[in-house]
């Protein structure tokens, strides 16, 4: 009775991230990948892929998940477990367990009903709509992943469990030592907002520059650092122009005199996050954010917007909106969505607080890393193996 992993490849991102992180905490019988790309050093003895790399649209992929399914029936027999991440390698999953009979489980990591949409949506929707119920059992990241799951794609909450995301917190306090290039040490050395993500629509910076324009006419001292890359790349540095916001890209020897510097994709957002004045995660829609987790594990202050899932279970957990903002939990500050002039206008405003306040950035650094220990391996580890029904559930 085996047990494999199952993601898309090893391309750059959370999911991935955290299907290894599985692959190094759970006895298994491999990673598999549905394409032959490794960009991030897998760690893990036995890695293999279904097909050769391939630069075909994603679309075209999601069109082809019969032959993916048929590769992977062929490896497995019906004692086996597969534990698949993103919804191309979950729909592979389960359709494969229609011929091999094994047991399918899949992890959703984000918020289908927001990451979905237009002629994106009118593919993924209906398909997790119709494959989803059939897995044997759906891991969600957060509660309102979960929620999610259950109102809007017919998923029952028997075959639901939410397991956290996992933060290796001594790995990111260690490389949070690690020296900055060039000229971003001035650049911290003044009052810095960091912020780390992919460029898209679901993390909201286009918000958070509106947010940060009205911000610098309160503190003109004030910079914003974004760790990330992605297709809104070009739009953002345009809306950086028409804000009247200097922004620099990669260079580190242009970070002098950038109101904006964007770090493009790094191995290391720890050393900046820890050296933030303060640390925000803006998005509109998440499922269980990584990077603030890993923010709070460096003694980073955090602010981060109320969205339907994930930023309140972690800075404020067990607690409901207050309407007011900021709405501070015990672990980090909430701030609205940022859906309009309002909320851009309410976070320059809060930020602009929280920045004067250093006796609360102090207590909300030195709460973070207590918080963050929550989900460190061994206890992610507890909670999966329990998930899964494996020996060893409920050891540490």
């Amino acid at each position: 009775m085996a047990l494999y992993i199952l993601v898309n490849s090893l391309a750059s991102g959370g999911a991935e991230r955290q299907a290894l992180q599985l692959a190094s905490l759970l006895p298994n019988d491999g990673l598999l990948l549905l394409e032959d790309v490794k960009r991030i050093e897998p760690g893990v003895a036995a890695v293999s892929a279904l097909t050769p790399a391939s630069a075909l649209p994603a679309a075209v992929k999601t069109l082809a998940l019969r032959r993916y399914a048929s590769l992977l029936s062929s490896r497995l027999s019906p004692g086996d477990t597969v534990v698949s991440f993103m919804e191309r390698s979950n729909f592979v999953n389960i359709l494969a367990a229609r011929t091999s009979g094994h047991r399918a489980v899949i992890c959703e990591r984000t918020t289908p009903s927001r990451e979905f949409s237009g002629p994106r949506g009118a593919l993924m929707r209906p398909l997790i709509r119709r494959l989803y119920p059939e897995a044997r059992l759906v891991i969600a990241n957060s509660g309102g992943v979960a929620a999610d799951l259950t109102a809007g794609f017919g998923v029952a909450a028997e075959r639901l469990a939410v397991v956290h995301n996992g933060v290796d917190t001594a790995a990111a306090r260690f490389r949070a030592g690690e020296g900055l290039e060039g000229a971003l040490e001035g650049f911290f050395a003044g009052t810095v907002i960091a912020a780390c993500g992919r460029l898209t629509a679901a993390k909201a910076y286009d918000g958070l520059l509106r947010a940060f324009a009205l911000l610098k006419r309160k503190k003109p001292e004030a910079g914003l650092f974004i760790a990330g890359d992605g297709e809104l790349r070009k739009e953002l540095f345009r809306l950086c122009a028409s804000l009247g916001l200097a922004a620099a890209w990669r260079d580190p020897r242009r970070a002098e005199g950038a109101d904006v510097f964007f770090a493009g994709e790094t191995d290391n957002p720890h050393k900046y996050a820890a050296r933030a004045s303060l640390f925000v995660l803006p998005s509109r829609w998440e499922g269980f954010p990584n990077s603030l987790l890993e923010a709070l594990a460096v003694g980073a202050p955090c602010a981060a917007a109320d969205c339907a899932s994930g930023p309140r279970e972690i800075l404020a957990p067990g607690s409901v909106p207050s309407g007011l903002w900021p709405d501070r939990g015990p672990f980090g500050l909430l701030l609205p969505v940022l859906d309009g002039p309002a909320a851009e206008t309410a976070w320059a405003s809060a930020v602009a607080g929280i920045l004067d306040d250093e006796e609360l950035r102090k207590a909300l650094a030195a709460a973070g890393p207590g918080r963050a220990a929550d989900f460190a391996p061994d206890r992610t580890r507890a909670a999966w193996l329990a998930a899964l029904a494996l020996p060893g559930a409920g050891t540490r």
